[in-house]
């Protein structure tokens, strides 16, 4: 081996002690630092599997509670569909128990009455349209024939409480409504306006259309504790 390949080999040795040096001084990693490096990444791995348990958790609790206020809210719900079952078995019970009333003797006097003036003609099975169910059940107003205004107004409680029925014109039976109902007693109130308006400036009627204004205003507030009860379920 010549003198220059002998140079050569030991600039080789010294450029790699140089090198190895270089290395174990600012890039091989001590024993301490790869300690507390391993540390940090167990660190980071137990707070994410701590993070990932306790959102775990914490789905749980939601979950339950969530499952708890939906039971809540079917047994309110059930609840409230029981009272509700409840308050309307009572208010049939009621109603029927209004509605099945026998017809006050004051009301199958006048009934009656009317019957005898103005009987159906032979093979007739219903009054006109021109019969209302006031009339048919006999009131009247008027200084001649008229009733007292307590007999009038003890047959508008009776209408606003029966079922019509032939031989009333189908008409009366299909649009005044169930009995206690709003419509029955806007039907009845709305009769005794339009005879009043039709008859207003007819000489004799001044008496006739009075007592249909007071019967008209007295009406609108009568029953209104059984129809603002009964009224709503449309019982028939």
């Amino acid at each position: 081996m010549n003198d220059n390949a002998l140079i050569g080999i030991l600039q080789l040795l010294v450029y790699a002690g140089i090198a190895w040096v270089i290395w174990n001084f600012f890039f091989r990693e001590s024993e301490e630092a790869k300690a507390a490096r391993l540390a940090q990444e167990k660190a980071r791995e137990d707070e994410h599997r701590r993070r990932h348990v306790e959102r775990a958790a914490q789905a749980e609790r939601d979950r339950k509670k969530q499952e708890a206020a939906r039971k809540e809210s079917a047994r309110q719900q059930e609840q409230a569909r029981q009272e509700r079952a409840r308050k309307k078995a009572e208010a049939q019970e009621e109603f029927e128990r209004l509605v099945s009333q026998g017809m006050p003797s004051g009301v199958a006097k006048a009934h009656r009455e009317y019957k005898t003036q103005n009987p159906l003609a032979r093979g007739q099975g219903w009054y006109s349209e021109d019969v209302s169910p006031l009339t048919f059940y006999g009131y009247r107003v008027g200084k001649t024939r008229g009733l007292r205004a307590s007999e009038r107004r003890e047959i508008i409680r009776y209408v606003l409480r029966a079922r019509l029925a032939d031989p009333l014109a189908k008409s009366y039976q299909t649009t005044w409504g169930p009995p206690f109902s709003r419509q029955r007693r806007l039907s009845i109130i709305s009769h005794l306006d339009m005879l009043a308006a039709q008859r207003a400036t007819r000489r004799n009627y001044e008496v006739a259309v009075a007592e249909w204004t007071e019967d008209s205003d007295w009406t609108e507030k009568v029953m209104e504790k059984e129809i603002a009860k009964l009224g709503n379920y449309g019982f028939g």
